[in-house]
């Protein structure tokens, strides 16, 4: 059941989307994929905007925008997918590549996994591309479909690890890694 903040978020961008004197038109392009929609901007600001046209749903979580007759791009996240529209936050502070977030370095691997859900009924198999002490980064297809608590089974450890999904989208995952599960399996 919808709240009645999001019946009015929903009827503010429907009755926007409609009037066609506060659009503008925008390249959008899906920096994973590479993917590119012609699209409308809606509510655009310094923060970011709404965008709403056929084709959305190629894209992915990063992105770019070029308005039209602009030069550059800028760069965003889509953070939510509604009815035919998307809404956009724009990356206004990017951080410099030595402002690394996390506790721990990560190393680039490839390492094959197969993972599975705590009762080993269902398994996915994917590529361990980063990794660190308490985590990595593992690509594959149909990771969106990945429970939240899961077994990580590696050729090199004779039993698999605990994880725990962090993030999730079809093609990749981050995981949160559990080495004192392996001992108890």
């Amino acid at each position: 059941m919808l709240s009645a903040d999001q019946v009015a978020i929903d009827a503010l961008y429907s009755g926007v989307a409609e009037n066609d004197n506060l659009w503008l038109p925008v390249l959008v392009l899906d920096l994973d994929s590479l993917k590119c929609v012609y699209s409308r901007a809606y509510n655009l600001s310094d923060w970011g905007c709404c965008l709403k046209s056929d084709g959305l749903g190629i894209l992915g979580h990063n992105i770019a925008l070029k308005l039209d007759g602009s030069e550059e791009f800028q760069s965003g996240k889509i953070t939510g997918h509604k009815n035919g529209y998307v809404t956009v936050l724009f990356n206004n502070a990017e951080r410099p590549a030595s402002a690394e977030k996390r506790k721990e370095p990560r190393y680039a691997v490839t390492v094959p996994a197969k993972i599975c859900d705590l009762g080993q009924k269902q398994f996915w198999t994917g590529v361990i591309t980063d990794a660190s002490q308490s985590g990595c980064r593992v690509e594959g297809e149909g990771f969106d479909k990945l429970p939240s608590n899961l077994l990580v089974f590696m050729d090199r450890f004779d039993k698999p690890v605990r994880g725990e999904v962090a993030w999730k989208n079809n093609g990749a995952a981050g995981l949160r890694l559990n080495w004192d599960g392996a001992k108890a399996i």
